[in-house]
């Protein structure tokens, strides 16, 4: 009796439709004939980016700083690290980095070795 009831109570919540019967006046075009992704191709000029590209750039010869020996670290917001490391003081750093179209800012903090030296600290618009 219950297998009856549950499949009688299923039937009758299938079949009841359901949705807001298109009260707002939009309609949905180009239905796909299928479920295949090779079915549906995308159009020439679609783009699926979750990424970004950028090239980040410090010349670290310009802050002025006394110690001998940098490090740097560049960040997101979201606290991903995307480099943490000693770089060169004379030349100018290079690093291409990708991240998530919904970052707009790359931060960056500048150490050195001398110890009454504060560190640098940054950001860089993307």
């Amino acid at each position: 009796m219950k297998h009856f009831f549950l499949a009688s109570m299923l039937l009758g919540v299938v079949s009841c439709g359901g949705g807001g019967g298109g009260e707002d006046g939009t309609t949905v075009t180009g239905n796909p004939s299928s479920s295949l992704l090779n079915d549906n191709p995308a159009p020439a000029n679609a783009r699926f980016q979750q990424y970004q590209n950028h090239l980040f750039e410090l010349q670290p010869d310009e802050l002025n700083m006394a110690g001998n020996t940098l490090f740097l670290k560049v960040y997101l917001d979201s606290g991903s690290v995307l480099f943490l490391g000693q770089i060169d003081k004379n030349s100018t750093f290079s690093l291409p980095v990708s991240v998530p179209t919904r970052e707009k800012v790359l931060k960056y903090d500048l150490f050195s070795d001398f110890a009454g030296e504060e560190r640098v600290s940054g950001e860089v618009a993307l």
